[in-house]
């Protein structure tokens, strides 16, 4: 098998507590989850055939299995690995399994079966790596997705997706389905947090199924709106079930507010934190007697509030424990965390907030570019007067995936091998979302030295292309923020410029390559389809104008006598692209938020930021069918 590369990397994902709003998620209500420093770290090493190997040695034999990736709807699994599994079948259905198997050794500091997501910080772990392994590393926010179909909607078991995005996003958070990527994060907290195991195991999928299943039936019943239920024709069990549900939203709610500001009071979340416990003891029914214990010997040790969290039957609780001028109580801590470990022997952690999924990913990024491949080529499906074959390639693949190169080669893996060679270990592909040819093309061909990530381009319903290049970039980089401290090179993905056009561009901070028009090699009438640029007497870019009109052309030729464009080659800082892209306007022609519009309205308020470096050197373009044939012969 060829392309086999021998990866070898560590992912981990955070454990998670909920502070308010448990057992609402899956009534569509929000939630206060924390990712905690307690996390699942799986070591990954790939291996040269299709079989996955996992074991956990810290929990013995029974945690270990194997899986054959080429026979997984034959595999008769049970226990743990039914989620690990789910989440291959998953994969595999979605088109995102890897090529090659790995071996997986797991190491978890999560308690196991005691509310703390320890399998949702399994999975989001596991398939983060099935991300790095398969090409394909996502938002977080689409990873905790992949992770609840795999545990929750596969086995269309009762359950919500608060576990999932509290272990794949991290930090505190108010997971929210009202929300547009379904959380707000909470910022810092005034507070530590004691976690109190009681090594009691939890009743999770009775205590799931009596507290979901009872309260929604009485909602579907009642008009399918909490507010709006009439009390009075309710009978005492489901009037105490629905008044306790209404107030620990709307205990929730308080919650959140005080989080989100500046100045919070601890005594007050603490007393909100006991009230919302007590609805989850006396109605719900969820804790236990050692529970009880764990929380009272909380309080009376000095934590302002104290709760139990998870499904409950059992599993752990968190205490709330004030901070002393910002810093942590140590000695108050030790008095609380004593205190519990005293009912029974049950087993306390100081947690705190910690980020969520680590993909394990180089650090050591080194000149990342974002390839923009998710265009409608409606101008390359114009195939009218060309020969059936080249008709038949240019309609039925992505422009960049056209094959031009010896053996069938894609253009855009010489692209990518040209930036590689030139200085790029990193690249973010956007894709669009009917493109199912690249990540499955490279995830089989992958490039040695060369990350490849991809995001997908979405298009909206009241639309029938992408929204532009702008909005390309903008959600290229929403998608990647570990590269925030970076500046990124953006071009086009059926483009291929000159030699030594990378190794330069990559030499600035701040810089486009303004190449002259007269070089390029294509026909003069092309230049109005391309973005022209004037540049000052100090070499920086004063004005970009996408697409212009033959009369405004004269207007840009420079004191050399040459009229230059950009063709997409742009690089600047992670945060200035996204100024620049933010609430980019539509093109009042091409209906589309264009790069060029966008970076010359930077521009206005940056002026002598952005050096335009000269350059030469044929540019192969792949626009029109008839460009097809052209860069073929010229590759060839």
């Amino acid at each position: 098998m060829d392309s086999f590369v021998n990866r070898k990397f560590t992912v981990s994902a955070p454990g998670r507590v909920c502070l308010y709003g448990e057992h609402q998620d899956y009534l569509g209500m929000p939630s206060v989850v924390m990712g905690v420093n307690l996390r699942c770290k799986i070591q990954i090493e790939e291996r040269e055939d299709r079989i996955v190997v996992w074991s956990s040695p810290k929990l013995g034999k029974e945690f270990s299995g194997e899986f054959d990736l080429d026979r997984l709807e034959t595999s008769e699994i049970t226990g743990v690995q039914n989620h690990l599994l789910s989440s291959l079948i998953v994969a595999k259905r979605e088109g995102r399994l890897p090529k090659y198997g790995w071996n997986a050794t797991i190491d978890s500091d999560v308690p196991v079966q005691a509310g703390c997501s320890s399998s949702s910080a399994l999975l989001v772990a596991w398939i983060a790596a099935m991300q790095r392994l398969s090409g394909h590393i996502t938002t977080e926010i689409e990873l905790a997705d992949q992770a609840f179909q795999a545990e929750v909607g596969y086995y269309d078991a009762p359950g919500g997706n608060m576990d999932h995005i509290a272990c794949s996003v991290g930090s505190a958070l108010r997971v929210d389905p009202n929300e547009k990527d379904g959380y707000i994060k909470l910022g810092n907290s005034s507070f530590d947090l004691v976690l109190g195991d009681s090594n009691a195991p939890k009743d999770t999928i009775g205590i799931l199924s009596r507290c979901k299943f009872d309260r929604l039936d009485i909602l579907l019943k009642n008009g399918g709106v909490w507010d709006e239920i009439d009390l009075q024709k309710l009978n005492k069990v489901d009037l105490t079930l629905v008044e306790g549900t209404i107030r620990n939203r709307d205990i929730e709610r308080t919650a959140s507010a005080k989080l989100l500001t500046e100045h919070q009071s601890v005594e007050e979340l603490g007393a909100l934190m006991n009230e919302h416990h007590a609805i989850l003891r006396d109605v719900l029914k969820i804790s236990t007697p050692k529970i009880e214990r764990m929380c009272d010997a909380a309080i009376n040790a000095g934590a302002v509030g104290a709760k139990i969290f998870g499904s409950g039957g059992g599993g752990c609780m968190i205490a709330m424990v004030p901070k002393s001028n910002g810093k942590s109580d140590l000695s108050l801590l030790a008095q609380i965390q004593s205190s519990i470990e005293r009912i029974d022997g049950s087993i306390t952690y100081h947690v705190k907030s910690e980020p969520g999924v680590d993909w394990g990913l180089n650090t050591d990024v080194k000149n990342p570019v974002v390839i923009l491949a998710a265009g409608a080529s409606s101008r390359m499906k114009s195939v009218e007067g060309v020969s059936e074959d080249i008709a038949k390639e240019v309609t039925s693949r992505p422009k960049a995936m056209l094959r031009v190169g010896d053996g069938e080669i894609p253009f855009l893996e010489l692209l990518l091998k040209r930036i590689k060679k030139e200085g790029s270990n990193c690249v973010i592909v956007v894709v669009g979302e009917k493109d199912h040819i690249t990540e499955q093309y490279f995830s089989s061909n992958h490039i040695e030295g060369l990350e490849i990530r991809y995001v997908v381009q979405t298009i909206s319903q009241d639309r029938i292309k992408p929204l532009g290049t702008a909005d390309a970039v903008e959600r290229a980089l929403l998608s990647n923020t570990d590269l925030s401290n970076h500046s990124i090179v953006v071009c086009n993905g059926d483009n291929m410029p000159p030699e030594e056009s990378f190794s330069e561009i990559f030499k600035f901070n701040c810089a486009m390559l303004a190449y002259d028009s007269s070089k390029l090699g294509l026909p003069e009438d092309r230049v109005s389809v391309f973005a022209v640029v004037d540049i000052d007497s100090e070499g920086y870019l004063k004005q970009i104008i996408e697409k212009p009109t033959k009369e405004t052309l004269p207007n840009f030729i420079q004191s050399d006598g040459t009229l230059r464009v950009s063709m997409n080659m742009f690089k600047m800082s992670f945060s200035a692209f996204i100024i620049s892209v933010k609430d980019c306007p539509l093109n009042d022609v091409r209906n589309e938020k264009e790069l060029p519009t966008a970076v010359d309205r930077w521009l206005r308020e940056n002026p002598k930021e952005m050096r335009a470096i000269p350059f030469g050197g044929e540019f192969l373009d792949l626009t029109h069918p008839s460009d097809f044939e052209f860069v073929i012969k010229k590759l060839q």
